[in-house]
């Protein structure tokens, strides 16, 4: 109840804020345009280049991460499986 009820002030109070008028843009900036290179945006497969650094795309750095996030998420997921097996039959 408190949960609701602090829920329901918080969206009272961020309707009844004063909402500042949207700024105008100066009218003598202009906008810039960038063009697309020859081959478009999204580069063809195999044109691009070997990892030379380990931040580089594809180096070990980036594998490494993974590697840690995939450890981290099954090490999550078998603790998960391992507390309800014990709930269960206890």
């Amino acid at each position: 109840m408190r949960c609701l009820l602090a829920a329901l002030v918080i969206v009272v109070v961020a309707l009844a804020a004063p909402v500042s008028p949207a700024v105008a843009q100066d009218p003598t900036t202009t906008a810039s345009i960038v063009e697309l290179p020859p081959d478009g945006i999204v580069p063809k497969p195999n044109s691009g280049e070997a990892p030379s650094e380990a931040g580089d795309r594809g180096g070990a750095l980036q594998l490494g991460i993974m590697a840690v996030v995939t450890v981290a998420i099954g090490g999550a997921v078998l603790a998960l499986v391992r507390q309800s097996r014990r709930a269960r039959s206890g």
